[in-house]
């Protein structure tokens, strides 16, 4: 029950209990969190290709891998910039940021699964657009997420660039990442969105 708690605590930002700062459980709970977020991430990917049984069963490893492998990519290039800024906060932080940032968006899809799910099965035109704000809103809130999780872990007057470069870094290269690996994954919704075609469609829309 006290680790379910603890990834709770991480998907709303709130700083570790001094027990969990150690590097071996942080490790633990940035896995735990992961798997967790994963199968939050296929709940939402059943629920959008619900109308479809095909689309439904193939979402169960897409949407997944959709947040995995943009997380992946993201994290080099934040751990780059926090060694070259000689940042004044631990690489584990940035690691527990990432992970609580994505059990947050993942966490706000699957609770409102079952309202994506009611909408395309009971309605002829709203189905996608409300799977696509509850998308919209869990990214936001996922990506606002990494920056606060970290924020509540620096030390005492910790300012400036140093702080904030490597998480700026990792909220854009995840960003950037998850558009076109959606791009790759899809058809994840019934609908055809501007997001299928990638960055190139966002670009010429």
């Amino acid at each position: 029950m006290r680790g379910l708690l603890a990834l709770f605590d991480l998907a709303t930002g709130r700083p570790l209990p001094e027990e969990d700062e150690g590097s071996a459980r942080r490790i633990q709970l940035v896995l735990r969190a992961t798997a967790l977020s994963l199968v939050f991430a296929a709940i939402f990917g059943l629920a959008a290709g619900c109308t479809d049984g095909a689309l439904a069963v193939a979402n169960l490893y897409k949407v997944p891998m959709v947040v995995l492998l943009s997380a992946i990519c993201a994290l080099p290039v934040g751990l780059l910039i926090w060694k070259l800024t000689d940042a004044p906060t631990k690489a584990g932080d940035l690691l527990v940021g990432v992970a609580s940032g994505n059990l947050t968006a993942t966490l706000v899809l699957a609770a409102l699964s079952p309202l994506v799910a009611l909408y395309y099965q009971t309605s002829e035109h709203m189905g996608g657009p409300i799977a696509m704000g509850v998308i919209l809103v869990a990214v936001a809130l996922g990506l606002f997420n990494v920056a606060r999780s970290v924020m509540h872990r620096r030390g005492p007057g910790v300012r400036g660039p140093g702080f904030a470069l490597p998480v700026v870094a990792v909220i854009a290269v995840q960003l950037a990442a998850l558009v076109q690996f959606i791009h790759v994954a899809h058809p994840i919704l019934p609908e055809v969105t501007v997001f299928d075609g990638g960055i190139d469609a966002i670009a010429n829309h």
